[in-house]
């Protein structure tokens, strides 16, 4: 499977071309601590995502229902269907 680059990867890479241009009298420091805590955050969201998805599609090949997939989400077997069905090709 080739791995298509990430969004935050693509920004990386224009940060850097920029970073590389810029005059360094023209740079004002800037605490990034919330903006690195939103994309730690995220990433770890996907990751958690990901396992979920996983989990899910699990549960389906072992024949469990959408119903009690719905249970375990929190949500209604309608709104987990709507959400996994087509990565559970079930």
């Amino acid at each position: 499977m080739t791995s298509r680059p990430s969004r935050r990867a693509h920004q990386a890479t224009a940060l850097e071309e920029w970073a590389t241009a810029v005059e360094p009298e023209a740079l004002v420091p800037a605490d990034t601590a919330s903006l690195q805590a939103i994309a730690e955050l995220t990433e770890r969201r996907n990751e958690l995502d990901r396992a979920l998805l996983g989990a899910v599609q699990v549960a389906r090949a072992e024949r469990r229902s959408w119903s009690e997939i719905g249970a375990m989400l929190g949500v209604s077997k309608q709104a987990a269907q709507r959400k996994y069905a087509k990565a559970t090709n079930k």
